[in-house]
């Protein structure tokens, strides 16, 4: 067997936590992040409670925007027929599930994992959250105050997701990390991931929910936009601190 070689720095490694960027830059995908989800270990349990904690916190918020439009009328099933047709209400529903999951994370969790949940925490909430919804709302507003047909509403809502996606999440994660030294007074290096763009289905719904592409089209985001979003919650939730062991 090869020698063992032990990388140390002082930067804080700070990865995705189903990807880890090698020396190289590239990114190898090392673990599944619903690993464990079922098993009674503590792991298990963290991600556990990081899940149900996002889905609570989404639930509570698809109530109290159903219960304001409906009122005296309100049925359950009105929570998942909510319009999600602007960006307020997008960023509401995502900071939901993730303020929810990083709630269950650090219920559940040690006191050594606390720090880099609530520095993911900002990087969802910068980097896959506000910034990327914005940019997709603005492109989405301006394509609705034009007199387009179908097939052009969504070349161009495609193309706004694009850009939203590409530069709000480099642009967003950017500025969190500055954020978090600040606030840390230590380096934060966290990496943009496969996961950060991959999550960004988000994106693609929030174009179709702002865009007048029919009610059936609506019907379908309203339900499949609160489960995306709770990948943000998850995420925050179940980061934990670098294990520094030797890997063979």
């Amino acid at each position: 067997m090869p020698p063992l070689t032990i990388i140390s720095s002082t930067h804080t490694n700070y990865n995705n936590p189903s990807h880890r960027v090698k020396n190289a830059g590239t990114i190898e995908i090392e673990d599944n992040p619903l690993k464990d989800l079922l098993k009674n270990n503590h792991d298990g349990r963290v991600k556990r409670a990081s899940l149900a904690g996002s889905a609570v916190f989404t639930l509570a918020y698809l109530f109290a925007l159903a219960k304001g439009v409906k009122k005296a009328d309100f049925k359950i099933k009105d929570m998942f027929n909510v319009d999600f047709n602007s960006v307020v209400k997008s960023i509401g529903l995502a900071t939901s599930a993730l303020v929810g999951g990083l709630t269950g994370g650090l219920i559940a969790d040690t006191k050594e994992n606390r720090k880099p949940k609530l520095k993911e925490g900002l990087h969802q909430f910068l980097g896959n959250i506000v910034t990327p919804i914005t940019i997709v709302g603005i492109g989405t507003s301006q394509i609705e105050k034009h007199n387009l047909s179908m097939v052009k509403k969504c070349l161009y809502g495609g193309l706004a997701a694009i850009v939203g996606v590409g530069t709000g999440v480099t642009g967003g994660n950017y500025v969190a990390s500055k954020l978090n030294e600040v606030i840390y007074k230590e380096n934060d290096d966290r990496k943009v991931g496969i996961k950060d763009f991959g999550i960004h289905i988000d994106d693609i719904l929030t174009v179709m929910a702002m865009t007048d592409l029919g009610e059936k089209v609506k019907g379908f985001v309203s339900k499949a936009l609160p489960a995306i979003f709770l990948i943000c919650g998850y995420e925050a939730g179940t980061k934990k601190a670098p294990e520094n062991k030797t890997q063979q």
